[in-house]
């Protein structure tokens, strides 16, 4: 993947096509994702993101400035869009990928950071606050989205048995991945399979989720929190937003506290979910597993693997004690 400045050009395209004057845009990020920053005549800043090639079609992005836009009605703080001079949600830009173009977007850019740079590592006590209010944060957007009912074209997967651990789950075969030992790939088709067996047993029906909420896409703005980078929102279970928030904290020694913490904030806002400590730790299991297929598909942003793996396999292993 190119370094951030070889999209500069694309960028200034992509300002043209929303109407904003072409001069140089501020980078910000890349990962799947290039990110900049902006400004219009009026002093408003917005972000431009140019999504990564084939990763969502653009009725699925469409579908997902739908998701917000109803978010953003119900008083909950997200990515808010900016249309092209033509009326569209996204343009196609020029890219130096091989691909050759990417869809660009633009959101107004909230003040502020993300949890995720406030806390560092650090998981004591004194962060245990905000993974109550980040608990709260999910209940209101589960509130919000449980009795909504999109238009006729929305367009988002499904985060099911199927999209988690099916023959083709959203985030890859996991259990196959090429950097797998013979032992490991067995491992973790055990580890698949009781996966399958306990998701075909649970009855909570499926909504719309960000999917994607750890601390990193948690926005502190002005006293409030929000939620950024809805790329992966789709059809899945409240629990499992609910175990990807608090993942990176699984390994701590005080985890069961945070954990509770964590769903005191939830139920001030929404009931918990049925037997939701047994459901989170099968979630917490399973975004081990997909972030192995995630891994070992991004070798771009997660590096090689023994940078990542070791690390996995040991967090699948822990979550799989935790039903002996």
């Amino acid at each position: 993947m190119p370094e951030i400045e070889a999209y500069l050009p694309a960028a200034c395209e992509a300002l043209a096509a929303f109407g904003l004057p072409e001069t140089e845009p501020h980078p910000v990020g890349k990962s799947e994702n290039v990110v900049f920053r902006a400004t219009d005549p009026a002093g408003t800043t917005w972000a431009l993101r140019l999504h990564r090639p084939g990763y969502l079609a653009r009725a699925e992005l469409d579908s997902e400035r739908q998701f917000t836009a109803h978010l953003a009605e119900q008083g909950l703080l997200v990515p808010t869009g900016r249309r092209t001079s033509n009326g569209a949600w996204y343009a196609e830009v020029q890219t130096p990928d091989p691909e050759g173009t990417r869809l660009a977007g633009m959101t107004l850019w909230h003040p502020g950071q993300t949890l995720g740079s406030l806390l560092g590592d650090n998981r004591g006590p004194e962060t245990w606050d905000w993974f109550e209010r980040t608990g709260a944060l999910l209940a209101d957007l589960h509130n919000a989205t449980a009795g909504w009912a999109p238009p006729p074209a929305f367009a988002r997967h499904r985060l099911d048995l199927d999209g988690l651990v099916g023959e083709t789950p959203f985030w890859g075969r996991f259990w196959e991945v090429p950097c797998l030992t013979a032992d490991e790939r067995q491992f973790l088709a055990e580890a698949r399979s009781h996966v399958a067996a306990r998701l075909a047993d649970l009855a909570d029906p499926l909504i719309l989720i960000h999917a994607d909420a750890h601390p990193a896409n948690i926005l502190v703005s002005e006293g409030r929190l929000g939620l950024i980078d809805f790329d992966d929102c789709a059809w899945g279970w409240p629990a499992f937003d609910m175990a990807v928030s608090i993942w990176n904290a699984s390994g701590e020694p005080r985890f069961a506290d945070l954990q509770g913490r964590f769903l005191t904030g939830y139920a001030a806002r929404r009931a918990l979910p049925e037997n939701v400590l047994e459901q989170l730790n099968l979630f917490l299991l399973m975004r081990s597993l997909m972030l192995i297929g995630w891994c070992a598909n991004r070798p771009e942003v997660s590096g090689a693997p023994e940078e990542w793996k070791p690390g996995l396999i040991e967090k699948v292993r822990a979550a799989l004690e935790r039903y002996r």
